[in-house]
């Protein structure tokens, strides 16, 4: 094995150091006390001749061993100790098996070559030691230049059986726009150009490190600051990575698509994300997919990736982003701003989602589905969003994906997916600005949309409407929904069963308006409103909508107040229900009020309007309203021949 690193020669005229073979004793640990000066020098040079080491020698290195730009070659079961001291300007070439060399002693000017192991698995990167890394401020061709040692000092490390690599204080940009291929191919791909991680390996910072991306031109690619491809078993712990978005210019019609993210999970296995924080990202944060397509044989899925406890902040376009993956997991994570405005040239970008997990597929001339991209198996739990331009999650074109336990500033919404479950969750709303729903389900008619379920979600303020569905096949169930002007409205459904849930409203508690809807059960639900309990207006008008049916049962209204509206609808059948109110019907269809106690306060009790056709009002047990001036029963109906009224009582 050979092991390269970009030597930048550098003379060190002033450092004294002393050597011999004593044991080696670490006094200070470089990962805390690297201020820009080398901390293992010691006094003087070494005054032994590398020619004499034998076989199985250990040398211990507590002086300055400058190799003067040669190639020395080193027998079989060399182990190299540090202490306090080091070796420059020159080339290790071990041999055989069983070799060792510490960490400390690595550096830019010293070559490694041959079969050689760190004698540690744990590395600490010293920036002070490492010449051809600049700090700070730097020009573009620094800063593509650090961007390739940064980079070969990883692969470097991984190479020599290091599993973790420290860094505490370190600042620099890196260069990650450039195509930097010497071949005919000059396609730019962001996940070869950035600063790439290895294999098995921990890449352990601190709150000292900042990973800074160089500034993109104006109209140029979209990169990413670091990536895994097609690797296994990497974690990044710690540390911050720092975006351009406060310095790129955004430009032509597809501005809003336009910025680089901080970083991509390309094609990989076994990655875990801890305690980074994630900052200006142009394009976003976290970028998470796959190589090739789905229904291709060079399909390589990212699979197995844990994003646990991490900030993101002030994120263009979207915090996280998944593609293409399974088994994900997005945990503890504290969301802030994303997508959010910032300056004059930055509108935030399209998307405005702190979690977009979206796919593209289609079906081909003959009707084969063709998967482009998939997700599934997604984990997004216990996180926390603050002021999302658009909202927290959205989930389109995906299956069995669950949010539960985030606290949610916005909102949630799937689309064309089956097997998500939002459970669970807080949405509290934003307090400057009121929110046009918490959660949307959609996804109508599509057949890829099916087995999604929204339950025990609390939803409180600052939302014109709680719950919003134009989807079919899920479940609503036992969430807790107050302070809302609209607790759940629904329009272009079917096949949605809406139960257990408890409702507090300004306006109505369950809205339908000029739609169609089918298959809808409606049941033991608890109903507080302001206004209506229910409102069903120009509902199931069309003439595929004639046979839809609504069903409305064991329901509690407990306001009374308030009453429940029907209207221009067809289609719904209200049964066995405790009304604290009156139900007025105007220009209804195939409609059946039966077995419902209803009390009403200053309204009539049940309330006949217009053209009524196919309608039975039976078994009906009514209070007399508080106010005199109302009935039980009032018929004001031009329907004289398609009315059942039978079996009531007025009490």
């Amino acid at each position: 094995m050979k092991i390269n690193l970009s030597i930048l020669l550098i003379c060190f005229t002033s450092l004294l150091i002393c050597c011999s073979k004593k044991e080696a004793v670490i006094t200070e640990d470089p990962i805390h006390n690297d201020n820009g000066q080398d901390q293992n020098t010691t006094a003087s040079p070494c005054e032994f001749d590398l020619s004499s080491i034998q076989a199985g020698d250990t040398i211990i290195i507590d002086c300055l061993l400058d190799l003067d730009g040669k190639n020395i070659d080193l027998p079989d079961g060399v182990i190299f100790t540090f202490k306090e001291g080091d070796i420059i300007n020159g080339t290790l070439n071990f041999s055989g098996e069983n070799n060792k060399i510490d960490g400390k002693l690595l550096n830019s000017t010293l070559t490694i070559t041959g079969n050689v192991r760190l004698s540690e698995e744990t590395f600490t990167f010293s920036p002070s030691r490492w010449k051809n890394i600049i700090q700070g401020t730097v020009s573009y061709e620094v800063a593509l230049q650090n961007t390739q040692a940064f980079e070969e000092i990883l692969f470097f490390i991984a190479d020599l059986g290091g599993k973790t690599i420290e860094i505490d204080n370190f600042d620099a940009y890196f260069e990650v726009s450039t195509v930097t291929s010497t071949t005919s191919d000059q396609n730019f791909r962001p996940t070869k150009e950035a600063i790439n991680l290895p294999s098995n390996i921990h890449l352990k910072m601190t709150n000292n490190t900042f990973l800074r991306m160089f500034t993109t031109p104006p109209g140029g690619v979209n990169a990413t600051l670091m990536a895994v491809r097609n690797v296994d078993n990497v974690k990044i712990s710690g540390g911050n990575l720092i975006g351009d978005r406060l310095t790129r210019k955004y430009v032509g019609d597809g501005a809003g698509e336009q910025g680089s993210r901080l970083f991509s999970i390309h094609a990989s296995r076994s990655i875990e994300v801890d305690n980074v924080t994630f900052e200006y990202g142009s394009g976003g944060g976290i970028t998470i997919f796959s190589l090739g397509f789905p229904f291709n044989p060079d399909y390589i899925p990212t699979d197995g990736v844990l994003i646990k406890n991490s900030i993101f902040k002030n994120l263009r376009r979207m915090s996280t982003s998944v593609t293409d993956g399974k088994n994900i997991k997005i945990i503890g994570n504290t969301y802030i701003n994303t997508g959010q405005p910032i300056a004059n040239n930055d509108d935030g970008g399209n998307v405005g989602y702190a979690i977009n997990i979206e796919t593209f597929r289609k079906r081909d001339d003959d009707g084969n589905l063709l998967e482009y991209q998939r997700v599934n198996n997604v984990e997004v739990k216990d996180n926390i969003e603050d002021n999302s331009r658009i909202g927290f999650l959205l989930v389109l074109g995906s299956s069995d994906v669950i949010a539960e336990n985030n606290t949610v500033q916005t909102r949630m919404a799937f689309n064309f997916s089956s097997g998500v479950t939002f459970s669970n969750n807080n949405f509290i709303g934003k307090t400057n600005q009121d929110q046009s729903f918490a959660i949307f389900g959609a996804g109508e008619n599509s057949e890829f949309t099916f087995d999604n379920e929204i339950h025990n979600n609390t939803i409180d303020g600052n939302y014109g409407t709680g719950i919003s569905l134009s989807t079919q096949k899920c479940k609503l169930y036992q969430n807790t929904i107050k302070n809302v002007a609209v607790g759940i409205q629904i329009s272009s459904s079917n096949s949605i069963d809406i139960y257990e849930n408890k409702i507090k409203a300004s306006n109505n508690g369950v809205f339908s308006n000029s739609t169609t809807i089918n298959a809808i059960q409606i049941f033991n639900n608890t109903i507080e409103s302001d206004s209506f309990h229910m409102k069903f207006t120009l509902v199931n008008q069309t003439p595929e909508s004639s046979n839809f049916a609504i069903n409305i049962y064991e329901n509690e209204f407990i306001n009374q107040a308030s009453s429940v509206s029907i209207s221009n609808t067809k289609g719904i059948n209200f049964n066995k229900n405790t009304l604290l109110g009156g139900i007025s019907l105007n220009n209804v269809v195939n409609t059946n009020i039966t077995s419902n106690t209803i009390a009403p306060k200053n309204s009539n009790g049940i309330l006949l309007q217009g053209d009524l056709t196919e309608l039975i009002v039976e078994g009906n047990t009514i209070s007399k309203p508080t106010v005199t001036r109302f009935e039980c029963i009032s018929n004001e109906s031009t329907s004289t021949s398609e009315v059942t009224t039978t079996n009531n009582s007025c009490n």
